[in-house]
């Protein structure tokens, strides 16, 4: 399956550039010059973004910031060698990963490699911690139906269980919206 990676530099030229330092055909390019062409986009179909700066209609820094969130794809950013200290500090702190002009093919391609492939597996563990938090909530929310059955109907802990899960099944509704509607009704199932 092919990486999807978003180039985003401030000329065609450079986009051109960058796309035929990378192009091997294992890559699905889309280019880009300016932020608000960037804005546009679905980012979260790509698997690394890709910014050399500055762009056409800003530095980009700003844009950059905005996108190293931990559910962003990660963010590979090609400066020129004289970048002030303070603005490499900043995509350093935003968790970019920086490469310095002139950039060599091995050097991008390598980036490109590790960024996608660490995307992929962080992506996996995403899942994961999702599926763990709905389940927590899950739990949760069963043990506030059944202190609300204990607590209004003098029900034994192993009673409120069987009896949530009971109505689930006749009612044909999911454990969740049982407990729920026992929640809010305070301890009645209308």
């Amino acid at each position: 399956m092919k990486k999807s990676i978003l180039i985003c530099a401030g000329t065609e030229k450079n986009c051109e550039t960058l796309t035929e330092l990378l192009d091997s055909g294992d890559y699905d390019i889309t280019t880009v010059t300016t932020v608000s062409a960037v804005r546009e986009l679905d980012i979260e179909m790509f698997s690394v973004l890709l910014f050399s700066l500055p762009l056409a209609d800003e530095s980009g820094i700003k844009l950059i910031d905005e996108l190293a969130s931990d559910s962003s794809p990660p963010v590979c950013v090609i400066v020129r060698h004289d970048i002030p200290d303070k603005a490499l500090e900043r995509l350093i702190k935003d968790n970019a990963y920086v490469l310095k002009k002139p950039v060599s093919r091995s050097n991008l391609t390598l980036a490109a490699e590790f960024l996608s492939s660490f995307y992929g597996k962080s992506a996996g563990m995403r899942a994961k911690i999702n599926e763990l938090e709905r389940k927590n909530s899950e739990l949760k929310l069963m043990s506030r139906a059944k202190l609300v059955l204990i607590g209004n109907n003098g029900m034994s802990e192993e009673q409120a269980h069987g009896y949530i899960l009971r109505q689930a099944m006749n009612r044909q509704m999911s454990i969740d919206e049982v407990c729920r509607r026992i929640i809010d009704a305070g301890g009645e199932l209308s």
